[in-house]
């Protein structure tokens, strides 16, 4: 039995997909992340958390959790965490302090309420909190359709397919599901900005949200699937084939370059 170290580490590799990434995207120190590979369950802190972390490993490399249960169970049969308080096996309950010691604690600890001053303190740090979120909140894109089209038409590229308007109400922005199945290359820009250029890995997705046109071009037609507007877009082409799309919000038109200029016939 192939041991659930050896799986997730296997699934990472076949991606392409260092321990530093994984462990960015699922915020879990690298360290931990090795000591899974290693089915080294000691340099955890836990059965729970090495439970909870494998999971969590299992499902962004996507690895079915039945693939590992087998594996897990037969590492973590021996180790179980220790009891909580009351249960069988537990410590007894705590005695009580001595009347020498609960008057020396008194002389440091004061039994005045602080629910006050403990509110008032969360109370700020929501107002932090808020004011972070909306101080690095990512700026959104705002131009007029029919402007941000027209920039993306002064390529000279003739459209071959238009897709129908869309009938589920009058929307103004662009939504881009995109989702691959082989490894592909894309470029997106918007009035003239490039929002997003790399690859996708098979089984990774990437949502874009808030433009009011796009012009993407992809590498590999045949290894992405495309949501526009919650709108599934049928085969953009063939596999390996370069193709440049064009998004509004009322359509989307699959581009290609004109054709070569006509060359004189020889004497």
């Amino acid at each position: 039995m192939t041991s659930v170290g050896t799986i997730l580490r296997s699934a990472r590799e076949s991606q392409g997909r260092g321990v530093a990434e994984i462990a960015e995207e699922l915020c879990i120190t690298q360290r931990y992340l090795c000591a899974i590979e290693k089915d080294d369950l000691k340099s955890l802190p836990g059965t729970f958390f090495y439970r909870s972390f494998v999971r969590q490993y299992a499902v962004i490399v996507g690895v079915p959790e039945q693939q590992i249960r087998p594996g897990l169970d037969v590492l973590t049969a021996g180790e179980e965490d220790p009891p909580l308080p009351g249960q069988r096996g537990s410590p007894g309950p705590v005695r009580e302090p001595d009347a020498i010691v609960q008057a020396s604690n008194r002389d440091y600890f004061t039994d005045r309420r602080i629910a006050g001053p403990v509110a008032v303190l969360v109370g700020v740090l929501v107002v932090c909190s808020g004011f972070y979120a909306w101080w690095n909140r990512p700026p959104q894109i705002r131009a007029r359709v029919p402007a941000a089209a027209a920039q993306l038409l002064q390529s000279g590229a003739a459209p071959v397919e238009v897709a129908a308007s869309v009938t589920d109400g009058d929307l103004n922005h662009v939504v881009l599901n995109l989702s691959a199945t082989e490894r592909t290359w894309l470029s997106i820009t918007s009035e003239g900005k490039e929002v997003f250029s790399g690859i996708l890995q098979p089984s990774q997705t990437k949502t874009l949200t808030g433009l009011e046109a796009a012009r993407m071009k992809v590498g590999n037609a045949g290894g992405i699937e495309i949501r526009w507007n919650g709108k599934q877009i049928g085969p953009i082409g063939e596999r390996g084939q370069v193709k440049t799309i064009l998004f509004t919000p009322d359509n989307f038109q699959i581009l290609e370059p004109p054709p070569p200029p006509a060359t004189g016939e020889s004497l």
